[in-house]
């Protein structure tokens, strides 16, 4: 069995993150209370909405993708808690087919990705961005990684968003 090890500093940015967001927010409620900046009127105060819109994106994809996974190799079984599952979710590993290892970019840079595929659509994914031992967990997985699949910029950016694309093999 094998359990997720996360990253210290995933910690520090996620409170970062929120700090920044509940920073902006408050200020935002200031101005509008107090009255001294007339949000459609003024343009200046339209830079820290877009700044607290692309926070609260970034937050949410991160609320989507953090999980805490265990893997029982021997009962051939993924675990996994999250904030949107905090009860935790069992998957068995015989019910998707293949899996698909890529990579995704980020502010903390290039990052690798498991993705568990069931029926030529990406399920589950497994992200490099918050755990040390990814490599370890994927070689307790033990499905067929696909090598060869269609992949462009939109399928990456609707990977990244919604979590499922179809697979094409070439």
């Amino acid at each position: 069995m094998i359990k997720s090890k996360i990253h210290r500093n995933w910690y520090l940015w996620f409170f970062f993150l929120v700090f920044c967001e509940f920073g902006i927010l408050f200020s935002l409620i200031k101005a509008i209370i107090k009255k001294t900046n007339n949000i459609h009127e003024n343009n200046e105060s339209f830079i820290p909405i877009i700044i607290l819109v692309i926070i609260i994106l970034a937050l949410l994809l991160v609320i989507k993708d953090f999980k805490y996974v265990i893997i029982d190799k021997q009962r051939n079984l993924l675990k996994y808690y999250s904030i949107l599952r905090p009860f935790g979710s069992t998957l068995k590993l015989d019910d998707f087919d293949n899996k698909i290892k890529t990579s995704e970019t980020s502010v903390r840079g290039e990052y690798e990705v498991v993705y568990l595929v069931r029926k030529g659509y990406t399920a589950f994914k497994i992200s490099g961005l918050f755990y040390d031992n990814l490599k370890e967990m994927d070689s307790y997985i033990k499905l067929k990684r696909i090598y060869n699949y269609k992949f462009n910029l939109k399928l990456y950016l609707q990977l990244l968003f919604t979590g499922k694309i179809k697979i094409e093999e070439e």
